[in-house]
């Protein structure tokens, strides 16, 4: 049911705005194509300065074209801002199919921090111009990013009920997680000088569960590194599986 709800919950964010187009794969394409520009320009020259005529320019069609598929440029806005929290939604279970808590906990933090990496200009933007949207579609994006941090939460709530981490405030310490990965972006141009994201995501990771750890937790936790550092560079282990991935060093 609770998954339901998510799902339910991002296709009336898009349903919200209206399309003159029936084609729904079309629909799809189109906006795909509209967003990726759109986030390009609304995080390089600002939201505020941005016109519907240098999205279309950015995007090779015409405003009219726009038009057909968006109304007006917070629709534009809303939907650059659905598309990266729809990359959480699908990209993150995929990666989380380990039965190991801590293996798990730390697939899902890697996944987010990865997407965030892929796609700064769009995280930079959630934080720039969310408050630019009119108050429905702010209220759905809020709810979307809980729903992605529900994704976190879970895995942390299975540490805690494996005895692996103490009782600690979940809500709280998932907050912490999501600013840490934000931070990539947030911070990317002195970070990317001075670290690598492998050893910023390790690095979070490390700070997180020193802290929350157990006494059996820490065990599991240095089983967990010493396994990673047995894997080959080229590979990582999720799920039970070799993947292509640096290694961890720690």
């Amino acid at each position: 049911m609770k998954k339901e709800g998510k799902t339910s919950r991002m296709r009336a964010g898009r349903a919200i705005v209206k399309s003159q187009v029936s084609d729904a794969a079309l629909v799809t394409k189109r906006r795909e194509q509209i967003v990726t520009a759109a986030i390009e320009l609304f995080a390089g020259q600002g939201y505020e300065r941005t016109t519907m005529l240098d999205i279309a320019r950015k995007a090779g069609v015409s405003v009219g074209l726009i038009y057909q598929y968006a109304q007006t440029k917070e629709d534009v806005l809303f939907l650059s801002l659905i598309s990266v929290l729809e990359s959480y939604k699908q990209e993150i279970p995929r990666r989380v199919e380990s039965a190991d808590p801590v293996e798990s906990l730390w697939s899902a933090i890697d996944a987010y921090v990865r997407i965030i990496d892929r796609r700064r200009s769009a995280a930079l933007l959630s934080y720039r111009s969310t408050k630019s949207l009119p108050r429905p579609q702010r209220r759905i994006v809020m709810q979307l990013e809980v729903d992605t941090n529900d994704l976190i939460a879970a895995r942390v709530r299975d540490c805690v009920a494996a005895g692996l981490f103490r009782d600690i405030d979940v809500e709280l310490a998932v907050y912490q997680i999501v600013l840490h990965a934000h931070g990539w972006a947030l911070k990317h141009w002195r970070l990317a000088q001075v670290t690598t994201i492998e050893k910023y995501i390790a690095n979070g990771f490390d700070l997180l569960t020193r802290g929350a750890a157990t006494p059996a937790g820490l065990l599991a936790y240095q089983r967990f590194l010493a396994e990673r550092r047995a894997i080959p560079a080229s590979t990582t282990l999720v799920g039970g599986r070799k993947r292509g991935a640096r290694k961890i060093r720690k």
